[in-house]
């Protein structure tokens, strides 16, 4: 499962690294184990306190804990299946029209089907996902966490909460 799946930043070139804002951190209130799909060059606000960068190959190195993973957009496949695999933290990816999506949806403890948001990043910054965006808790912690994020009002979406 190793394997660089997601490209570099190149100064002035498009890529994969969007920051999520620190607002939905703030909103979650968590300190996460990890962030297996941190930036290369650091620059983002997740609270983790272990970090994998592309360097790292976050995909081949062992997870533990609560995870949180904002992943390569363009490798969702991949970072949907080891997430789902870990099962405890919390997802924010697209909501693709792929198997994925639907297995990662299925697990969940709860969904919060958001209108995209700005991440930032330097060559991105204030851009939009220009795709519906979800977050995906496992976990009743991360749960919770999402939960109060999505009824906070700062941010809209749909509060989905699983019952299996």
């Amino acid at each position: 499962m190793s394997g660089t799946l997601f490209p570099v930043a190149v100064q002035g070139s498009d890529s994969d690294e969007r920051y999520t804002p620190r607002w939905v951190f703030d909103g979650l209130g968590l300190t996460f184990d990890l962030d297996p799909a941190a930036p290369l060059e650091g620059g983002d606000c997740v609270p983790a306190r272990r970090r994998y960068t592309i360097a790292d190959d976050g995909l081949a190195q062992p997870w533990d804990g609560l995870v949180w993973l904002n992943p390569p957009f363009s490798a969702g496949t991949q970072w949907a299946d080891r997430f789902r695999r870990h099962g405890h933290g919390v997802f924010l990816g697209p909501v693709a029209n792929a198997r994925w999506t639907i297995d990662l949806f299925r697990r969940a403890d709860v969904i919060w089907h958001c209108r995209d948001l700005a991440f930032t990043h330097p060559l991105h910054a204030g851009r939009r996902s220009s795709m519906p965006l979800a977050m995906v808790a496992y976990g009743s912690d991360a749960a919770a966490a999402v939960a109060r994020l999505a009824r906070s009002g700062v941010h809209d979406g749909v509060l989905v909460q699983v019952v299996t």
